[in-house]
């Protein structure tokens, strides 16, 4: 294999790799345009961590010093 056959190897390899990565884009943008449409906007919001509120002290007369 000489050094012009070697960089026509790595020339179609990016090709082919541009394009796939094209094509992977493009599947994925119309699966997400086609999950938007097909779902209710509920399922499609993002949710963080939900965190309760710190309980409030309880007072309770009975425990004080007297």
């Amino acid at each position: 294999m000489t050094f012009i056959q070697l960089l026509q190897i790595i020339a179609a390899s990016c090709l082919l790799t541009l394009a796939a990565v094209m094509l992977l884009r493009s599947v994925r943008q119309r699966l997400s345009l086609w999950l938007e449409w097909q779902l209710p906007p509920r399922h499609l919001k993002l949710s963080g961590i939900r965190r309760r509120a710190p309980a409030a002290p309880v007072v309770n007369d009975t425990d004080e010093p007297g």
